[in-house]
């Protein structure tokens, strides 16, 4: 098994595999993930802001806010 390493690294030449490139692509790919999903959830979010406004008027969703919030 020890010369197993040698051998894959004799094949692959030192340099060709950097685990910390690997590493950072791997975060960058994550961290784009998470920042599509945020805008998703926040389209998803102003969609339906904006199809309350326009079924039951502005005051009217603010009154339910407000409503909704102080247990009312």
């Amino acid at each position: 098994m020890k010369n197993a390493t040698g051998i894959r690294q004799e094949r692959l030449g030192k340099e060709a595999v950097d685990g910390r490139g690997i590493a950072e692509g791997v975060g960058q790919a994550g961290i784009g993930i998470i920042v599509l999903l945020a805008a998703l959830i926040g389209v998803w979010g102003l969609a339906c802001l904006v199809g309350g406004v326009m079924a039951t008027g502005a005051g009217d969703l603010v009154r339910g806010f407000i409503s909704s919030v102080a247990g009312g």
